[in-house]
């Protein structure tokens, strides 16, 4: 997973003013690192049916945080858990039912200890276990993105082309790179993905939460994803969520300081209207946006914690152009063209945030002019 990291346990409030809020640990065992950070919560069901710690990679100062964290919240693991989990099933969702060809894992995390839970191996069950023997079959590519050296390390062990699972050095808080790495702009060559031909779902698990910027800037960010996106794409994402509930609100921002004193140095609760902002120009899904453990849960968890409400879970699609809305806007009479288009950048399949410009005409836009004439 993409990470921040701060040396434990001083807050980032605390840091000496112009330090990056972004630092790579390197191997600096006295900094908490995100992606094994995550790692000190995982749990797995043992030999008895119980839920016990099932940890891999975590160092002692992820698992002292970890600790201390939980001390100060009760079952904050339940927070990341449900946040993995989310992803894990509407992954096999997206595969299995909507006939995504590409997943694209933004912040990957580290593996998992047992193979069988990795995303990649839950998206081939799910395959498996809807496949049409009648239909030739289709396997959707995975791909793991990642930015920290250390978990890419551990990564490309899970790497298997002739398996359709790879794994690409990439940041995901800078997707003009991470898009033209996976798109290979620029080559003849083609890339993992294909914004003509694959059905692409990108998932955005918890990575967004640790921007260390406003979330307006992670507004911005997701954006630029989406504005790369082809239409029709899918878009999954979880944040660290501020409840509308005043007594679920004071104990998010419990959660939200201790997460910055004893973990990474970031983490930020959105309200519903700053996820709404990140997500504009798409078309939520149901149920909405939601707690991760609500969203199509295989069985709902005995008694979720409080601290379940702490993280908000989506999945939305990029949509096409409807046809009973009016012509667009640079079809103009007097022959003038403008084109709505996104300000970002290489922008792949239509808009989202349209600014106005003469450059860039879609491929179906220009089909409508010559055709109109």
């Amino acid at each position: 997973m993409t990470h921040t990291s701060t040396a434990h346990p001083v807050s980032a409030h605390l840091r000496a003013e112009g330090t990056p809020w972004w630092r790579p640990c390197g191997v600096d065992q006295d900094r908490v690192h995100l992606a094994y950070f995550y790692d000190a919560f995982r749990e797995a069901i043992n030999s008895d049916g119980r839920f016990k710690p099932c940890i891999k990679f975590a160092h002692d100062i992820e698992r002292s945080a970890a600790r201390e964290l939980a001390g100060s919240v009760p079952d904050a693991g339940f927070v990341f858990r449900s946040e993995r989990d989310f992803l894990d099933r509407a992954a096999a969702y997206l595969s299995a039912r909507q006939g995504v060809t590409s997943i694209v894992v933004a912040g990957a995390g580290l593996p998992n200890i047992i193979g069988k839970h990795d995303l990649h191996s839950i998206v081939r069950r799910g395959e498996a276990a809807t496949r049409n023997p009648a239909q030739p079959a289709t396997r959707a590519c995975v791909i793991y993105v990642d930015r920290d050296p250390l978990t890419l390390t551990q990564l490309r062990t899970l790497a298997d082309a002739d398996n359709g699972i790879h794994v690409v050095h990439a940041d995901p808080w800078d997707p003009a790179a991470m898009w033209d790495a996976l798109y290979n702009t620029g080559s003849t060559n083609p890339g993992l993905v294909s914004p003509e031909h694959d059905r692409i779902a990108l998932l955005l698990g918890g990575v967004m939460s640790f921007h260390g910027g406003s979330r307006a800037d992670v507004a911005e960010v997701v954006q630029d994803h989406l504005a790369r996106l082809p239409v029709g794409a899918f878009l999954a994402m979880t944040h660290l969520f501020l409840p509308e509930h005043p007594d679920l609100a004071a104990q998010a921002r419990e959660f939200e300081a201790a997460l910055q004193r004893h973990g990474p140095g970031t983490g930020s609760l959105a309200t519903q209207a700053q996820i709404e902002a990140m997500l504009h120009g798409t078309r939520v899904l149901p149920p909405g946006i939601g707690p991760a453990f609500e969203w199509y849960p295989d069985g709902p968890p005995a008694a979720p914690p409080v601290c379940g409400s702490f993280t908000a879970a989506v999945l939305t699609q990029k949509p096409g152009r409807d046809e009973d809305l009016p012509e667009p806007p640079w079809l103009k009479p007097s022959g003038s063209l403008t084109t709505g288009i996104p300000t970002s950048q290489a922008v792949r399949g239509g808009g989202i945030g349209v600014a106005t410009t003469k450059l860039g005409l879609p491929a179906w836009a220009r089909e409508e002019l010559r055709t109109s004439k």
